[in-house]
């Protein structure tokens, strides 16, 4: 159970005391609400006066506060309709109220609402590490091995892109069964430069560059097509919200799916 609480007034003060065993960062709660109470941290830093929250697009870049909650997400006018679509898959406004870009993508879970489509984007992440100046990295690489406190999110606002973020889940309000995400440009009517990034398939989202492979180039197949081709290169695990079989499927449709519903990034 939680034994001790901070808030600190500076970056340099929460990285301090994050650096302290056992330490978890806290930006909207809602994560650390979800733990049993035996996994409930001894101590916890609260990081709401020191994570930016603006939300700004300037000279086709976009940039977005780790401490900016879903609801801001969806309410601001800079922010393109695939990162609103994604953020509204948390259904219960109370939840977005609270819920930060910067805690969804801290907590680094394969059923993240934003990592699927920022991966896609191929958004990059402001992080600040104790001891060292704040430097920006790609958030593929970030999910790949967490360090410091993300403190923005920067995406390109590229001419001409389409894109795309779709989840499946049992309920509205449930944990996603899987999350699909893409983002391409059509050439000559051909996919270029196509980018997929899938959750539900593994302990984080990830990109997945040979589901890409498959459609490059080529004009965009039919839904079928596409579900039997990327079917078979997805892997699950059987568990209660559904058996390997059913998640593999429902990846499948929901990638079909998501290439098909690609609108203009605006």
């Amino acid at each position: 159970m939680v034994k001790e609480y901070y808030r600190p007034e500076s970056l340099g003060e929460a990285l301090d005391l994050l650096a302290r065993p056992g330490a978890l960062a806290l930006a909207g709660g809602t994560y650390a609400l979800a733990f049993e109470a035996r996994d409930k941290p001894e101590r916890v830093v609260d990081l709401a006066s020191v994570l930016p929250r603006a939300v700004e697009a300037k000279g086709g870049a976009l940039s977005i506060g780790a401490g900016a909650t879903f609801q801001e997400l969806i309410e601001s006018e800079a922010i393109p309709s695939a990162i609103k679509a994604a953020a509204a898959t948390m259904s219960n406004r109370n939840t977005r109220n609270r819920a930060t870009v910067g805690g969804n993508l801290g907590a680094n879970k394969s059923c993240s609402s934003l990592a699927p489509v920022l991966l896609a984007l191929g958004a990059s992440a402001t992080i600040a590490e104790r001891g060292k100046a704040p430097a920006t990295t790609s958030l593929e690489s970030w999910i790949a091995a967490p360090r410091g406190v993300i403190l923005s999110v920067e995406v390109r606002l590229e001419p001409g892109l389409k894109v795309a973020a779709l989840r499946h889940s049992r309920t509205a309000c449930d944990v996603a069964t899987a999350t699909a995400a893409c983002a391409f440009r059509l050439d000559g009517g051909k996919v270029a430069g196509l980018r997929i990034a899938l959750g539900g398939f593994g302990p984080r989202a990830t990109l997945r560059p040979d589901l890409a492979a498959l459609f490059e180039g080529r004009p965009l197949p039919p839904k079928t097509d596409i579900e039997k081709s990327v079917s078979p290169l997805l892997s699950a695990i059987s568990d209660v919200r559904g058996s390997a079989e059913y998640k593999r499927l429902r990846g499948a449709a929901l990638v079909a799916d998501a290439l098909h519903a690609a609108e203009d990034l605006s």
